[in-house]
């Protein structure tokens, strides 16, 4: 496929991304109710699979398909929240050009960063592990878990893959590389928490980051309702709610990962299903991966896998370093009194006061060269139009298919006024 129908397909699903994922809603909900034959395999995507008698869940390959499914209704309701996100500050002139857009895709990470981190944290105060990292060690390797646990990790990961998904279709930003390396080491870390039954460790963690990603699209909306004083100081608590989150409480749960899993859990593999110690010369060197196709196979937690899971977190840690060296960057600026920007974010609301600018010089010059006319009596005939005289502008009027014609752009519009008489002005 070459790269110009590539980017037609991209901008395609982009598009259609509300028609689609409802449609595969709705059909997936039709064969539900329509064959009963089938309902055992439509179920798993909004059932969780393997429920035990005493209420608690176990772990398999069937929960890639409620995985799947949450992607198609993450996706849905995502670009539902943003076209009516739009629609309304479209409609009342909240925020204009290019901002509306950045406006509705924070409000839909405010909501569901806001929801995720209620759930998250209602099951990290209620657990044995709260403010106790070495709790986080006690039952391992327990294939069994609680089911708001499950539901909630499951679904964590569909909303992370289903950003992977969204920064792929949509336009590419300048932090498109930093996100992308983000959204991939998060999910591979999710994926190791949940095969190798860290899932406890993957509530901390992914509280950690969602106390953060909730103030900072707070942050951006109220930049983008241009209420400064309010942005520096919502800025300014997440300034320091990051610095605490992810670089002091995160290092320490790193830094028990690496103390205490020797001393709470002793190194060894186990039987996935009873969780009975097993001998090591029985073993074969394929068993670092059998988790992640057998949950009821061996499961081993020794150095080696201690490392490999340390390393996915350090450098998720680099990531963040990164992205505090901009913050800083930001949080200098708004000390010298400038205001608070995401230097991550593309140029839009720059754009957006480009456009409007010109728009109030171009409004200007129309009525400069009004005026000119009123004065000016060899002015007084109208000017001829463009279908009276058979001539047309067509380096600035051009067809854009179906018979439209596309509008001047802001370089060609600026030109077209200077023709016209306001040279002077421009």
């Amino acid at each position: 496929m070459s790269t110009a129908q590539w980017s037609l397909l991209r901008n395609w699903s982009n598009e259609k991304q509300i028609v689609v994922s409802c449609g595969l809603i709705v059909a997936a909900a039709s064969i539900h109710a329509l064959s009963p034959s089938a309902r055992p395999y439509t179920e798993l995507l909004y059932l969780l699979p393997y429920p035990e008698t005493n209420g608690q869940y176990l772990q398999g390959a069937d929960d890639a398909f409620f995985v799947l499914g949450w992607l198609v209704m993450l996706t849905a309701l995502r670009a539902i929240v943003i076209a009516s996100v739009h629609q309304i500050v479209t409609r009342y002139r909240l925020v204009s050009g290019k901002a509306r857009t950045r406006f509705a895709e924070q409000s839909w990470l405010l909501f569901y960063y806001g929801l995720s981190f209620t759930l998250g944290m209602q099951i990290l105060v209620f657990s044995t592990y709260w403010l106790d990292f070495r709790q986080l060690w006690s039952e391992w390797p327990s294939r069994q878990m609680d089911g708001q646990l499950k539901w909630y990790f499951l679904v964590q990961l569909a909303f992370y893959l289903q950003l992977l998904l969204a920064i792929n279709l949509e336009e590419r930003r300048k932090d498109y590389t930093q996100m992308f390396s983000h959204h991939v080491i998060t999910c591979a870390l999710m994926y190791v928490c949940y095969a190798y039954r860290y899932t406890k460790i993957g509530n901390v963690i992914l509280c950690i980051m969602d106390v953060v990603d909730i103030l900072l699209p707070l942050a951006k909306l109220i930049k983008y309702l241009r209420y400064d004083s309010a942005c520096n100081v919502a800025f300014g608590i997440f300034l320091a709610t990051w610095l605490v989150a992810r670089h002091m409480i995160y290092n320490s749960l790193c830094w028990s990962i690496f103390r205490d899993v020797p001393k709470v859990m002793p190194y060894g593999c186990y039987s996935g299903s009873t969780g009975v110690a097993l001998d090591l010369k029985d073993l074969s060197n394929w068993r670092y991966i059998e988790p992640f196709f057998d949950q009821g196979g061996t499961i081993c937690l020794d150095r080696r896998t201690k490392w490999v899971f340390l390393s996915l977190l350090l450098m998720l840690q680099v990531l963040s370093i990164v992205w505090f060296g901009m913050i800083i960057k930001v949080a200098y600026g708004v000390l010298k009194g400038g205001a608070a920007d995401d230097s991550r974010s593309d140029d839009e609301e720059e754009e957006t006061e480009n456009e409007e600018k010109e728009h109030e010089e171009d409004e200007k010059c129309e009525l400069s060269r009004l005026h000119d006319q009123a004065s000016d009596p060899t002015h007084s005939k109208p000017r001829s139009s463009a279908a009276e005289t058979g001539q047309m502008q067509p380096e600035f009027f051009q067809r854009a298919g179906g018979g439209r014609l596309r509008m001047p752009r802001s370089r060609d519009r600026k030109e077209l006024i200077g023709r016209v008489g306001c040279n002077g002005s421009l």
